[in-house]
């Protein structure tokens, strides 16, 4: 239990941190280019690092995997503590990129292998359910916090705090992890085995798929619902952020409440009512009056936001169930690095589009894994059927 708790904790951690990065450095990015003189690079402050992310993580999982879980994630935390310490010291634009450009490679370390680490300290299926959403969950109150408290520091102590702010919680998921066993490294044999194969299991295809289509929609939606207030309603860009407080605010208990629903309904009905709340928010955005006022608008948001913080979780225990303990690292990676392709993707493909029409579009695209995860067969009612088979021993074989 004690294992459990730490891998638990140190796993959440480093999500919360990641995604806390990434909100408030966005907030001190008018600040930073003040001060170095820089607005010409300022957004690869944040493109540079989002791209390598998404590169690396594919290999990174495949990394964690050959190494040991623990092992890639405590080299992830020691690299992501010290590119912030390179971050907050920069004295002008290519240090900043070059360090956030390494940190990025550092994130896409911890992430699948946090992931990895934790998928192995939970062999049943529905104490792992209930882990993998209170990580989900840590992600969601950084995504809460992360704008206000980087506004706040930054105008506090300057933009450096915001890359200082991540050291302490680098640190502590550095000694929480120090206290989960590390595995022994992975023989030759399997440092060669091949990852062919794993890829067309129904439920690393149905999670693939669902990911995709989570986060195409889900950053779709708040790219078009962002545009349509401030250009077609004329509304302030701090009206259209308000508007989305009340729909991020419900993702954390959403994200804490998928254990139980798979437990007890089933991952794939989980994921459907994800799907059908989802869907519910978006049609009320397309049949919603020009004139409707925007709390009408926000209140659709409430049950996309539901929906999405059912999704988020079950995709990732789906992910988890179907692959073996010594692959997990390759599959976190592999959901995440799609998730990643559906966030860039959506403004590019409904920025040509009118608002109800990229609506209905989101829409769509959400429903799709349904049809999918039918065609898959994917039992509906056992949280486990669709788990493989693993004994405590080798559940702590990638810790």
């Amino acid at each position: 239990m004690p294992i459990q708790r730490s891998a638990t904790t140190a796993a959440a951690l480093s999500f919360f941190l990641i995604t806390l990065n990434a909100s408030t450095v966005t907030t001190a990015l008018p600040v930073i280019g003040r001060d170095l003189n820089a607005q010409a690079g300022l957004a690869w402050i944040l493109t540079g690092y989002s791209l390598v992310f998404a590169l690396f993580l594919l290999p990174a999982g495949a990394w964690a995997d050959r190494i040991g879980a623990r092992r890639a994630f405590v080299a992830g935390l020691a690299l992501f503590a010290a590119t912030s310490v390179v971050c907050a010291l920069a004295l002008n634009l290519t240090v900043l990129l070059a360090a956030r450009a390494v940190q990025g490679i550092a994130a896409a370390v911890i992430l699948p292998s946090g992931l990895s680490m934790l998928n192995a300290a939970y062999p049943e299926a529905p104490e792992r359910a209930r882990a993998v959403g209170r990580w989900s969950a840590a992600g969601a109150i950084a995504l809460v916090i992360g704008s206000p408290l980087g506004g706040a520091i930054t105008s506090a102590i300057g933009w450096q705090g915001t890359f200082w702010l991540t050291v302490p919680p680098t640190a502590l998921a550095l000694v929480v992890a120090l206290r989960v066993p590390a595995a022994p490294r992975q023989s030759p044999v399997r440092r060669t085995s091949s990852y062919r194969g794993l890829v067309t299991k129904p439920a690393v295809v149905l999670s693939s798929v669902t990911g995709f289509a989570l986060n195409f929609a889900t950053y779709g939606m708040i790219f078009v619902v962002t545009l349509y207030l401030q250009q077609s309603r004329g509304q302030s860009a701090w009206v259209s952020g308000l508007v989305f407080i009340p729909m991020t605010l419900l993702i954390v208990p959403a994200n804490l409440l998928t254990g139980r629903l798979t437990a007890r309904i089933g991952v794939r009905r989980t994921l459907l009512l994800g799907q059908f709340l989802m869907v519910t928010g978006f049609a009320g955005l397309v049949f919603a009056d020009r004139v409707a006022p925007v709390w009408q608008l926000a209140l659709w948001l409430l049950p996309a936001g539901v929906g999405g913080g059912l999704i988020a979780p079950t995709t990732t225990t789906l992910m988890l169930n179907g692959l073996p303990p010594t692959h997990s690292g390759f599959g976190a990676g592999l959901l995440n690095a799609i998730r990643q392709l559906g966030s860039a993707a959506a403004p590019a493909v409904l920025a040509p589009l009118g608002f109800r029409v990229s609506m209905t579009v989101a829409a769509v695209i959400i429903v799709l894994p349904a049809i999918l995860g039918r065609k898959q067969c994917l039992p509906s009612t056992s949280p486990t059927a669709d788990s493989t088979t693993r004994t405590p021993a080798a559940a702590g074989s990638q810790s």
